[in-house]
């Protein structure tokens, strides 16, 4: 039985509604193409700040709830309608999207009732496991990432020194023990970075990888 989970509330199981088959859309790029007069074809300015961006997916549902449904519909229009969740798809369950939930309408018909739900979802799906990365002592740290841009977050029980390449420049900086989110720390999309630790403690790098 195919389920969505609500925050922690199941379609299934806690309000017996069954879900209809549905489609997770992908989200569009954010385009930039500018025309110039004398040039053929347009100038693609979409890169021209970095990363391409992405609009929201925008995931239409319909659930059907059957028998006595009046305590169940009403249970779960006021748990979901206008509020900002994570939602997981039992056909996607390694994944959370983020996003506003709309209860568009309700029909209620002989025998059973349709609710039409749209959500405004985040671009990327985020792993529901998060990355960690650690080096004992010094060592080289391996940091693969998926499509969504992150900072990693780095903690460390001694001071460290951490050595990079990033944009073609060596990066180096100091850690007093403790925990940093430092924005030179910035790892693109896709990117596969090695970091050099230099410390006499345990190093960790903490990410939640993003995907389309």
């Amino acid at each position: 039985m195919s389920y969505i989970l609500f925050g922690n509330k199941n379609t299934h199981t806690d309000y017996g509604l069954i879900v209809a088959p549905y489609e997770i859309p992908m989200p569009t790029a954010q385009t930039n193409f500018v025309p110039v007069p004398g040039r053929d074809g347009s100038l693609d300015l979409t890169e021209a700040f970095d990363a391409i961006r992405f609009n929201d997916r925008i995931i239409l549902l319909t659930l059907y709830a059957t028998g006595e449904y009046d305590t169940r519909v009403s249970a779960f229009v006021n748990a979901v309608h206008g509020k900002r969740m994570q939602i997981v798809f039992s056909k996607d369950p390694n994944y959370y999207y983020t996003g506003r939930v709309d209860v568009t309408s309700i029909s209620k018909r002989d025998g059973y009732c349709e609710i039409a739900v749209t959500i405004t979802a985040e671009p990327f799906k985020m792993d529901k496991q998060e990355t960690a990365v650690t080096v004992t002592g010094n060592g080289t740290a391996i940091l693969r990432n998926a499509r969504m841009p992150v900072v990693p977050f780095v903690s460390n029980t001694e001071q460290a020194t951490l050595t990079f390449t990033a944009s073609g420049n060596t990066v180096r900086l100091q850690m007093s023990p403790g925990g940093h989110l430092n924005g030179q720390m910035y790892l693109p999309g896709d990117e596969t970075r090695s970091v050099t630790v230099e410390s006499t403690g345990t190093t960790i790098f903490t990410f939640r990888k993003g995907r389309l």
